[in-house]
This record gives structure tokens, sequence and C-alpha cells, in this order.
């Protein structure tokens, strides 16, 4: 049974479902366990289209302009399909201990991570070798507890800024490569070949809370690229 877990449902309520799948072919992350925050009772493509994606992805920006990096009808589609033909096994901390104690661990591969509930994320986080993790809502006072755990998801100098003043890393989208002096790039935009996310680590924000943020040139299709530089915040 072991080996044939592909996946665990983590958390299933008020029409959401978190799902961690353990095994990613994502060239850019390398083979990370990926965490799916979905709608549970409509895929995600229709989801877009009827313009419920709000309920998992809130008021980011990337929703609002439809500028998102993801391609729903890729992975997030099959794991939609999987959860609903009952391939995922439900909760259970041993087993998920036991998947996870030599892997690192991707919040929020599609979705917003502040829906999974907080023991959840703290018992991965504890158990697993290294994570990364990425909020929108670091704004929003009623998920300030998540705020140590995961890195601010930014999109302009201004919310830089504003990071900075409440003491929190940022990971930061950019169609102009303006780096800022408390920023690097990510490092896997240099040596994509070479350095991904499984051996990087720099967004894994307990074991580098004192790093510099991160910046990465924005990306995904033309269309959304476009969207992206009609942002202003």
């Amino acid at each position: 049974m072991k080996n044939k877990l592909k996946g665990m449902i983590l958390n299933n309520s008020n029409n959401i479902v978190s799902i961690i799948t353990f095994k990613s072919s994502n060239i850019k992350t390398g083979d990370m366990c990926q965490i799916w925050i979905l709608r549970n009772d409509i895929n995600p493509v229709e989801a877009i289209k009827q313009n419920k994606d709000g309920l998992i992805c809130f008021d980011c920006i990337h929703r609002l302009n439809r500028s998102c990096y993801v391609n729903v009808g890729q992975a997030p589609l099959q794991v939609y399909k999987a959860y609903k033909k009952g391939l995922y096994a439900p909760l259970n901390y041993t087993k998920l201990s036991n998947k996870i104690k030599d892997k690192i661990v991707r919040f929020g591969a599609y979705g917003e991570p502040v829906l999974i509930p907080l023991k959840i994320v703290k018992f991965i986080i504890k158990n697993s070798i290294s994570y990364t993790g990425y909020t929108h809502q670091w704004h929003n006072p009623k998920y300030k507890k998540y705020l140590n755990l995961f890195m601010a998801s930014i999109d302009s100098p201004k919310q830089l800024k504003d990071t900075i003043k409440i003491g929190l890393r940022s990971f930061r989208v950019s169609s102009n490569n303006d780096i800022k002096k408390n920023e690097i790039i990510c490092p896997n935009v240099r040596n994509p070949n070479i350095i991904k996310c499984i051996n990087c680590k720099l967004c894994d924000n307990q074991k580098h809370k004192n790093a510099k943020s991160i910046l990465i040139p924005v990306h995904g299709t033309k269309s959304k690229i476009n969207n992206f530089n009609l942002i202003t915040i």
C-alpha cells in the first residue's frame, strides 16, 4: 500500500479540498510533494469559467486579472479528476509522515495555502525535510499565524516596502527584473538545469528567516504576461 499511495486528502470542508500528491515531474521544483487547494464541487477549469475560483484563490491579483501562470487544465484538473474517482487516501498522520519524511513539500501548487488547517501545515513542516509556501493573504489579520511559516507573495515594489515594514520575507513577481537591495533573483532563473527548488530551499521560511527575499520574472503564456503588465498596485 505504501508504494501505491499517490496522494492524500488533507482537509475537505466548505466546498474546499486540500490534497497532497507525493511525486512530481515539475521541471522547476523537481520531485517535491505538491499540495493542491481546489474546489471539491466543480473542476478548476469550470471554476475559472464561472468565476467561482475566488473560494480557493481569494482576491489574488493573478486571479482577478487572469495572469496566474498555473495552467489549470493540466495538473490541477488531473488531480481533481483523481479525487473524484476516489484515488486519494483519507488523512492518516502516520502514513503521511512516512511519505514525506525524506521529501520537500510545496504548499500551494495551486490555490491559497492558508486554507489548509494550521495544525496540518505545522505537522507537514515538522515531518518533512523542507518546504516552500507563499501567501497573498499576508495583509489579512485572519491569517496572521501563517506568516512566520509562509513567505508573502507580492507583485510590486510598493508591496515589497509594505512587507519589509512588518518584517516579512517576500516572493515577488516582476516584469522588468527591478531587483532591490534586499532581494535576490530566484536561483533557478540563472541556472535552471542545475538549481531547482529541491536543492535550493531558500524559500523555506523556517530555515531561512533572515535570508533575502526572492524576485522572479513574470512567467506563463504571452497573454498572461500581458495581463500581469497591466497590474497597478
